[in-house]
């Protein structure tokens, strides 16, 4: 449930638009390709996790951190640190949680022993800094759907206004102004800090996008009554030609289908994370069915109602003077606000990870926050620089709200290029490293119960093998083809829209 919510959102809500740029054939089968590409990876990553808090790497990784070589050359005199003889994979978690950076950041330290071991740090450092700017891309869309939600709203009930009202003078003010003015809401929403705090923000708001997400099905199969019907030069298309705007459809479909950056933060909360990918729950396989599911029915069904009119978020789609629709949009609209806040800190905790050692540790030894200790969290100094680097990322995501209001090419922008490289090609060269050795293996299928191979069964195990390696390289090598044309097609047609779209008003096209 929880990686079901995860993805709903700003990417779930553009996904007609999505489909405006492939097609409804191709837009279901794209669907489906790219679900099973995801499960795939994020399957990749969990047990990557699993096995490494579980399996061989524990001794090592253990005698790292506690910076005590002894675990590893057996001395008698720290017996009690020892944990217990593993097998290299095993059911029982010995370390501790770890996130989506230091997962990457081990694979490439300790497995392919230890060939890459050099890169891990620049591993970390780049999923960390993608993490970073791909969510951050997602505050700014968000930014647009309340924006664009709210001027829609104004110039429906302004456009009779008297000359000498407020509302004339709002009445077809340009979109650019209103990522400013819905700022009296972000901002508060956005500083606020604790979890704990923000726990009742995500409870409304998922409360708020499903029935937001149930009133839009409703709409866009049963409660338009036809009207406004498409011209025959807007009616859906089975295949859009040429093929160059699948690119755009990528990079939407992936904002919506992935949820990688929340993955092991669901892992970590599960009582039994072995379920996650495992017997005999499934659970990521069974929530992939469902999300692929979601989206490729919003994705058809809206696409066949409004056809090449679809707009960035499907919200803006439904009829104007009608009440139901119009409470759509504001519960659609305050999900999207009340998800601002949460989405927020995963970015800014990211960010403050490495802000927080520069204050207190400096090169040349002179910090203002010198004096703090690394586990001290109660400094008033380092409040303030945390509260001051949280309004100015809240400002940063309002100013680029300003100079790109558009949802659609925003949306597409931040799969194409983001999630492509969390969700597809990092992944990649994580299981690449993985199996880079024959021996190596993935820990479950060559395992017998002693930790050995069973000598009767070993030349059918070498050829089985063989041929996992072999499938297993066509397919990251097919992945990583396919994730680089959609991070360079889609980086470069959405930033193309971005700019052309940028030297007009930023209005974007009619509601139908």
């Amino acid at each position: 449930m929880h990686m079901v919510k995860a993805t709903v959102g700003g990417g779930f809500l553009a996904m007609p638009e999505a489909f405006h740029n492939i097609g409804m054939v191709m837009g279901v089968v794209g669907t489906a390709i790219l679900g099973i590409s995801v499960l795939n990876m994020m399957s990749c990553i969990v047990k990557c996790s699993q096995i490494l808090r579980s399996g061989k790497y524990v001794d090592i990784i253990l005698a790292e951190q506690n910076g005590n070589n002894a675990i590893a050359k057996g001395d008698d005199e720290n017996d009690d640190k020892k944990p217990p003889p593993i097998k290299q994979y095993s059911k029982e978690m010995v370390l501790p949680p770890m996130d989506y950076p230091d997962t990457v950041a081990a694979v490439f330290k300790y497995r392919a022993r230890a060939r890459f071991a050099r890169l891990s740090s620049f591993a970390r450092n780049f999923t960390s800094t993608s993490l970073v700017a791909t969510y951050y891309g997602v505050n700014i869309i968000y930014v647009c759907i309340v924006a664009n939600t709210c001027k829609q709203l104004v110039d429906q009930y302004t456009a009779n206004a008297d000359k000498d009202s407020w509302g004339y003078l709002m009445n077809g003010l340009s979109i650019r102004w209103y990522p400013i003015i819905t700022a009296v809401l972000i901002i508060p929403v956005g500083m606020v800090r604790l979890i704990k705090y923000l726990v009742p923000f995500s409870i409304a708001a998922n409360a708020c996008l499903l029935a937001g997400t149930v009133a839009v099905f409703y709409f866009i199969t049963f409660g338009d009554d036809g009207q406004n019907p498409l011209a025959p030069e807007e009616k859906a298309k089975l295949v859009v030609w040429p093929a160059t705007q699948w690119s755009l459809f990528t990079g939407s479909a992936l904002c919506s289908l992935e949820g990688v950056g929340m993955l092991l933060h669901i892992e970590n909360a599960m009582s039994k994370p072995l379920e996650l990918v495992g017997p005999p729950s499934y659970t990521l396989h069974r929530s992939i069915i469902v999300i692929v599911t979601m989206n490729s029915a919003l994705g058809l069904f809206g696409y066949m109602r409004y056809g090449d009119r679809c707009l960035g978020s499907i919200s803006l789609n439904l009829p104007e003077d009608n009440r139901l629709s119009e409470v759509i949009k504001i519960m659609v609209a305050v999900g999207i606000l009340l998800t601002y806040g949460l989405q927020l800190t995963v970015t800014t905790d990211l960010a403050w990870q490495g802000l927080r050692k520069r204050l207190i540790r400096s090169k040349d030894g002179v910090s203002d926050c010198g004096d703090v200790s690394e586990d001290d969290e109660s400094s008033p100094r380092l409040t303030a620089y945390y509260y001051c680097m949280r309004l100015i990322l809240i400002f940063g995501t309002i100013i680029v709200a300003v100079i790109v209001p558009d949802i659609g090419p925003l949306v597409s922008l931040v799969g194409s290029v983001g999630f492509s490289l969390l969700g597809l090609i990092i992944p990649v060269a994580m299981e690449t490293v993985w199996f880079w050795y024959d021996e190596d293996g993935d820990g479950q299928e060559q395992d017998s119960c002693d930790g050995t191979t069973p000598k009767t069964n070993h030349e059918s195990w070498v050829r089985g093998n063989m041929w996992r390696r072999i499938v297993r390289h066509v397919k990251n090598a097919i992945l990583l083809l396919f994730a680089t044309l959609a991070l360079v097609g889609g980086a470069f047609y959405n930033i193309r829209d971005i700019v052309a779209r940028a030297t007009g008003d930023g209005t974007p096209p009619p509601a139908v």
